[in-house]
């Protein structure tokens, strides 16, 4: 590889690679202790006020953002410290989204008028919030890698808990192969959201 020319779209640069990886991201995840997972619980609950998350998917959503690499982990930052900022940062954000809502009413299946709220600036609030849940980043990712096989096989490899070492046994590559397929889905993903992912 000719290190003096430009990275393509999608492609580690230098100050990429003083991030954490997605395979790092889910083996830092892999190894948060019970105390720390309970820390960030904890965290997560003070992080809700104002916002419409359920438990859980504030967390969720600051775990998916790391793999996908809407946000990226600095490898000198502590991995908690990290989590809890980014839920910091994604319940502002959606305080914010929230805050400009327009109710609007409409009949539901009972005949009753009931109110639904909508984002000024979403025409489908609910499509946004499916979004949200892991399962569909992971779905949402394999379809944009269709036609690369070997990428969307990676992918649900990854989503099946497996990393490092084991991750590359059960794909029969090795490091080489796997970081060149990731440069694959990076680039996919970055093809379809250049100015992150969607939130």
């Amino acid at each position: 590889m000719d290190h003096a020319s430009a990275p393509l779209a999608g492609e580690l640069t230098e100050p990429e690679s003083r991030h954490l990886a997605p395979e790092e991201v889910l083996e830092r995840l892999d190894s948060l202790s019970v105390g720390e997972l309970r820390r960030l619980r904890l965290i997560e609950q003070r992080r809700l006020a104002g916002t419409d998350f359920s438990p859980g998917l504030l967390y969720q959503e600051a775990v998916c953002q790391a793999l996908v690499g809407e946000r990226h982990c600095p490898r000198e930052v502590s991995f908690v410290a990290f989590l809890a900022q980014s839920m910091k940062s994604i319940a502002s954000h959606r305080r914010k989204a929230l805050s400009r809502q327009v109710p609007t009413s409409k009949v539901d299946g009972s005949g009753n008028l009931v109110d639904l709220p909508i984002a000024a600036d979403q025409l489908d609030p609910e499509e946004t919030l499916i979004e949200r849940e892991a399962a569909d980043v992971v779905a949402e990712i394999y379809k944009l890698l269709e036609g690369d096989d070997e990428a969307q096989l990676t992918i649900m490899t990854i989503a099946d808990g497996k990393k490092g070492k084991k991750l590359r046994d059960e794909l029969g590559i090795d490091q080489a192969r796997f970081d060149y397929i990731m440069k694959r889905i990076r680039r996919a993903v970055a093809k379809k959201h250049p100015k992150g992912w969607p939130t």
